[in-house]
């Protein structure tokens, strides 16, 4: 199935890198901020919020690093994905001729999915452990906020990603 398409190495451009230095910076920056209050934190924790941002669900603080590595997983598993656009799902044969303009976008989407899933992951490790070291969690509406921002974002640079592509192929016709 794949094994017919280029492989191609797609230079990253300054966009490109400018993701990948935000998502790096916020993963490090969100594993400093768990270390550093691991210690401070109560034996039981916040494992799960209702839509009113109440605390509805409880689990030892050691929770906190499941929740952490989940997110690594994914925000490395989406950047080695980048590393692999032949194997990525396209709407259009790719051939030769289109395989870098496809590759380039198909990894940009990559980036931007894996940026807005990592800030999802880090505002759900936030909420958590500022709710266990006594603060006040997030409102109810700030979870609702976020929550349809993210659904709404996501779509949005998929529809981008969509248009792109299309102008990309009638312009070559």
């Amino acid at each position: 199935m794949y094994s017919n398409r280029p492989r191609l190495k797609i230079p990253l451009e300054t966009l490109d890198i400018i993701l990948e230095f935000i998502t790096l910076t916020i993963l490090v920056v969100l594993w400093c901020y768990a270390i550093m209050e691991y210690t401070s934190m109560p034996d039981i924790i916040p494992t799960h919020f209702n839509s009113k941002g109440e605390v509805d669900g409880t689990g030892s603080k050691g929770t906190i690093w499941l929740l952490m590595a989940i997110t690594t997983v994914i925000t490395i598993g989406l950047h080695i994905l980048t590393k692999y656009p032949h194997i990525h799902n396209y709407m259009v044969d790719i051939t030769e001729e289109n395989a870098a303009h496809n590759y380039k976008m198909s990894c940009r989407l990559l980036r931007f999915v894996n940026l807005f899933t990592l800030l999802l992951m880090s505002f759900i490790a936030y909420s958590v452990i500022s709710s266990a070291m006594g603060e006040k969690a997030a409102s109810g509406n700030t979870f609702m906020i976020i929550m349809i921002a993210f659904t709404i974002v996501m779509p949005i640079v998929l529809i981008v990603y969509v248009i792109k592509n299309q102008k990309a192929a009638t312009s070559k016709k």
